[in-house]
């Protein structure tokens, strides 16, 4: 064998033990790309996996956000639309205010006006009442002169009914004197032309005269209830029937009350031209 040959043996040997080393470590290294190959797929598909998920998020967040959006921008069309409407209110007020403001001024000048006639109308209220008190003195002198006039009438009338009583007696006195006369000049014959027969009057009813007092007599109401008042004072006191007692209170005229029951110690009677409500323990006299 030739050298030569032994040399390109040696090289063939060598060339093999390169080759099947390179094929060694190929497989290796082709080992650990497959490897790391499918670890990156299996990431990618992950990847993917999370990005199909973190689009579907971002379609919901997106479609959720344009929902937000809608009812945002319809909450503000809403707040546009009363923000517009409490600007009308606020002038609608604003014109309300001033209109109240001038009423404020009329009703105060009418106030002021009113007050002013307040004061007149006082004043004229003072005077109508010092001459409605003058005009009650007045009255209650003019009604005791009344009664006074209203006894003496009375008096008058009694005596003219004893008069027409006297009168009538005469009357029936005369009739029987003309009839026994008659008789007289039928039974003598003797004609008696000038007398002639007179007709009794008839009798007129009188009112029945009220008996009048002239006595001073004091007490106080003991009693009021409606329109009848008691008094502390009776027939033991010298209280009749009939009688007019004055009732006055701090020299005031309330009213009078005429007498219609007594008793021993006190008397009652109905309340006549009243001026006020009298009370108990108001003054009452015939006198006043």
């Amino acid at each position: 064998m030739s050298t030569l040959t032994k040399i390109l043996i040696v090289l063939l040997s060598l060339f093999s033990i390169f080759l099947c080393g390179t094929i060694v470590t190929y497989v290796g290294t082709t080992n650990n790309y497959k490897k790391a190959y499918e670890d990156l797929r299996a990431e990618m598909q992950a990847i993917k996996r999370s990005s199909a998920s973190y689009k579907e998020q971002l379609e919901a967040k997106k479609q959720a956000m344009e929902e937000l959006g809608d009812r945002l921008n319809a909450q503000i069309e809403e707040l546009k639309a009363e923000k517009l409407r409490l600007e009308q209110d606020l002038k609608n007020v604003e014109r309300e205010k001033l209109a109240l403001d001038e009423k404020v001024k009329n009703l105060a000048s009418a106030a002021l006006k009113f007050e002013q006639t307040v004061g007149g109308m006082e004043e004229s209220l003072k005077a109508t009442r010092s001459e409605l008190d003058q005009a009650r003195a007045e009255t209650i002198k003019l009604t005791k002169n009344l009664n006074e006039i209203t006894a003496r009438l009375e008096e008058k009338m009694a005596q003219l009914d004893s008069l027409n009583l006297e009168k009538k007696r005469l009357l029936e006195e005369k009739t029987k004197l003309e009839e026994a006369l008659s008789k007289y000049t039928r039974g003598s014959g003797v004609s008696m032309p000038d007398i002639k027969p007179v007709t009794p009057m008839k009798d007129f009813a009188m009112p029945a005269p009220a008996p009048a007092f002239d006595v001073s007599l004091q007490g106080v109401l003991t009693g009021v209830e409606g329109s009848l008042a008691t008094l502390s004072i009776g027939s033991a006191d010298g209280v009749q029937k009939g009688m007019i007692f004055h009732v006055v209170r701090d020299d005031r005229f309330i009213c009078d009350i005429k007498i219609t029951e007594v008793d021993t110690e006190v008397s009652a009677g109905t309340l006549q031209l009243v001026q006020e409500q009298p009370r108990v323990g108001d003054t009452a006299s015939t006198n006043w």
